[in-house]
């Protein structure tokens, strides 16, 4: 990454409340970097531009850590690591655990991570079926998904996931559909922001368990 996009992710970050130092923003940059060299051989992401990468993937994943609680993360359907790797390097105090059932995406977060120097940030080769125990996953403080599924299904599977008190996020579109409620997981509020760049649209609809 040169130094407009180091700059990008910087202003970016700032324009949503988030001030990052100068290495979150290297190891944010980095993580850029390293998807794009990766998705030569691999398809991990159509958005090649790397400021499309920094507005579309890092920027956007950023926009969920101020509302993470402390604790436990589970990144769904975690693919090139968004919003999973972001928020852990906002938030270094969070132990995120980074989830894709395709071993490739697997192998490619790991490599990143080791890159990145983030043993706070895990990542494991498993198709979630909702039953965290079979699946060696943890029960979690917050529960992300970005483009895994629907709301509605996505919000069942989290369900199993998020501890009593704890959130499930649903990042969608602006148009997209979302439930009051889906098992334990009741809606609590719903928030929409503009990509910094570009303006366009997003909304985040969270959800509390219990």
């Amino acid at each position: 990454m040169d130094n407009l996009q180091l700059q990008q992710i910087e202003e970016g970050a700032a324009s949503i409340g988030l001030r990052l130092d100068a290495e979150q923003v290297r190891l944010l940059a980095r993580h850029a970097d390293l998807l794009l060299k990766w998705n030569k051989s691999m398809n991990l992401t159509a958005i090649t531009d790397p400021l499309e990468v920094v507005e579309k993937h890092v920027l956007d994943s950023l926009a969920v850590v101020p509302f993470v609680p402390s604790g436990t993360v589970l990144d769904a359907g975690s693919g090139a690591g968004f919003p999973g790797i972001p928020i852990g390097i906002a938030r270094p105090e969070l132990q995120v655990v980074l989830v894709d059932s395709v071993q490739k995406k697997v192998a490619f977060l790991k490599n990143v991570l080791a890159d990145l120097r983030q043993p706070q940030i895990r990542a494991f080769a498993v198709r979630l079926q909702g039953d965290p125990a079979a699946e060696n996953l943890p029960r979690v403080h917050c529960a992300v998904a970005r483009a895994y599924a629907a709301p509605k299904p996505w919000l069942a599977l989290a369900d199993n996931y998020v501890l009593p008190g704890g959130i499930a996020i649903c990042m969608l579109g602006p148009t997209d559909d979302v439930p009051e409620t889906v098992g334990e997981l009741r809606l609590e509020k719903q928030l929409g922001y503009q990509l910094p760049f570009t303006k366009a649209e997003r909304r985040l609809a969270i959800y509390r368990h219990g």
